[in-house]
C-alpha cells in the first residue's frame, strides 16, 4: 500500500472517529501526522506520526492500531511527551492534527514546543560550538 493510500485512510478514519476510539482507548491525549506526507506525499517513503500519551497510555497496542488502520507497516510513531525541543517542533510545527482529547490541545501544545524550541536555541548554538571545539 502506498503512503498516499495509508494517509487517506487514517484521515478517513478519523472523519468516521475510528481514530478517535482507537485514540481513547489507549491512553493518547494528541495524534498528529507530520513530515513528509504533509509536504509531499506523493514522494513520502513513511507515514511520521507524533502523539502526546497520558500517563497510563499503552504505546505498543497504540502502534499494532495505528498499523491497521493504515494499512501499512511503514508508519513511524514519535512520542512528544519528553522528546527534545527539536523534534517536538518537527512533530508539530507543520502537522495535521487528527485527534485531540480536548478542544484547543493541538494549537497549545504547538505553540508551546514553538516557545521552547526558541527559548533553547542558545543551548543548541552553545552544543554545536563545543563540538566544533570554539
Amino acid at each position: 500500500m502506498s503512503i498516499v493510500e495509508a494517509l487517506a485512510r487514517l484521515r478517513a478514519a478519523a472523519d468516521d472517529g475510528r481514530l478517535e476510539a482507537v485514540c481513547r482507548a489507549r491512553g493518547v491525549r494528541l495524534l498528529t501526522v507530520f513530515g513528509s506526507a504533509v509536504r509531499d506525499v506523493e514522494r513520502a517513503r513513511d507515514l511520521d506520526v507524533a502523539v502526546s500519551l497520558a500517563a497510563d497510555a499503552d504505546l505498543l497496542g497504540l502502534v499494532g492500531d495505528l498499523l491497521d488502520v493504515a494499512g501499512t507497516d511503514m508508519v513511524d510513531v514519535m512520542v512528544l511527551d519528553g522528546a527534545s525541543p527539536t523534534a517536538r517542533r518537527n512533530g508539530l510545527g507543520t502537522a495535521v492534527p487528527l485527534f485531540e482529547a480536548d478542544a484547543g490541545l493541538f494549537a497549545r501544545t504547538q505553540m508551546a514546543a514553538a516557545l521552547e524550541f526558541y527559548e533553547t536555541a542558545w543551548l543548541r548554538r552553545l552544543d554545536l560550538e563545543r563540538m566544533a571545539g570554539r
